[in-house]
């Protein structure tokens, strides 16, 4: 099954709360600034899910699925590093969570 617009659109709203609530509870200001990072990429995403037919625009789709490619890699590596990040065990689970799905998700919307 492939996704819609709006099943991505979904997944990174909950992936940007998620490292929403990781920001709040990470330790340093390294973390934070981490988080933050990718919080903000991940708004960027959500910015341009929400124009309607994303996919029918070639060029606003393929510049968005650049994002998605670089904030993949980020997300990748915050997903593998999140457990030192954030100490608090249920809000490094959901993280994780919310990354796979994004990832999973975006990565079928996007192919």
């Amino acid at each position: 099954m492939n996704p819609t617009q709006q099943d991505v659109h979904d997944a990174y709203g909950e992936l940007y709360q998620a490292l929403t609530n990781a920001y709040w509870a990470a330790s340093t200001i390294v973390d934070k600034d981490r988080i933050r990072g990718a919080a903000d990429a991940v708004f960027d995403i959500l910015t341009a899910l929400n124009r309607a037919e994303i996919k029918s625009r070639t060029q606003d789709y393929a510049d968005l699925k650049t994002q998605v490619d670089a904030i993949t890699k980020k997300l990748t590596a915050l997903q593998q590093d999140i457990d030192s990040i954030n100490h608090k065990i249920d809000i490094a689970t959901n993280v994780v969570q919310r990354i796979t799905k994004a990832l999973d998700l975006g990565g079928k919307f996007f192919t």
